[in-house]
């Protein structure tokens, strides 16, 4: 700013005695050059004083600036919220209503027998051992996990998945018909955790790599005497299928939650 104010200073005077001068002579091209020596130190100006001001960063330069550490990138196929926002709503609407009369349906204590189950699987994968989930999974799914690990044991891999953190539970679809060892709910869970699969001797990575993943996964739990037990595990390529199967309600309870719920989310319920 100094260095700009100089310079009008000196041309004041300059361009006063500029005007003795008829058009096209001698003054004429010195009055050229003082004006192109204006319009440059102006914009010298300008551009030293843009180099000294904050410049807002861009969406990318942002990520790119966040610690590499807390970039996690997605595994599989994501699905998208547009496509469940409705579902959701209607289930969360469901289950505070059932809650009212069965606590099981409390939306806390639906999310954290799925957050405890997930990983006590994960972990007993990692293991190769059912034991310690014996409890915590239906016969058939117990089945399956046993020939899944000796699988693993035959060909000497480890499939590892490190501290498994597990970041969204939410209920997509819930059978609540008569009959307590009929109910059932699948809740789409979001995580992040490493997956990838190692010698057993060397651990030398097989497949994958070690970096930490976010990953989403559909598991089922039925209602045993005492407790939720993982029914089925399902990937979110199952997402259609999971969403075409509508919530279900005993008809005296669906008759009472339609009084005061949404039409749009008697849309997402039947009777049975």
């Amino acid at each position: 700013m100094f260095l700009f104010a100089i310079v009008l200073a000196g041309l004041g005077p300059v361009l006063a005695d500029q005007q003795v001068y008829y058009y096209g002579g001698p003054g004429c091209c010195c009055t050229f050059f003082i004006i192109w020596f204006f319009i440059w130190c102006i914009r010298k100006f300008a551009g030293e004083f843009e180099r000294g001001q904050k410049r807002t960063l861009t969406d990318e330069e942002v990520l790119d600036d966040l610690p590499k550490k807390r970039q996690v990138m997605f595994k599989g196929e994501k699905v998208p919220e547009w496509k469940i926002a409705v579902r959701s709503r209607a289930t969360k609407a469901i289950c505070k209503f059932l809650s009212y009369t069965d606590n099981w349906f409390e939306r806390k204590y639906l999310a954290d027998a799925a957050d405890e189950a997930f990983r006590l699987v994960k972990e007993a994968i990692e293991a190769r051992s059912v034991q310690g989930i014996e409890r915590r999974v239906t016969p058939d799914l117990l089945e399956e996990l046993r020939n899944d690990i000796k699988k693993l044991k035959k060909n000497r891999e480890r499939h590892v998945y490190g501290h498994v953190e597990v970041t969204d539970v939410n209920v997509l679809h819930v059978e609540a018909p008569t009959g307590k060892e009929n109910h059932t709910f699948t809740a789409l869970i979001s995580s992040k955790s490493k997956d990838f699969f190692e010698d057993d001797e060397t651990e030398e990575v097989l497949r994958s790599d070690k970096k930490t993943y976010a990953f989403q996964e559909f598991w089922s739990f039925r209602r045993s005497e005492k407790r939720w037990l993982v029914e089925l595990i399902r990937p979110t390529s199952d997402a259609d299928q999971v969403l075409e199967s509508k919530n279900l309600m005993a008809a005296i309870d669906l008759e009472e939650f339609a009084k005061d719920a949404d039409p749009e989310f008697l849309k997402e319920v039947v009777a049975r």
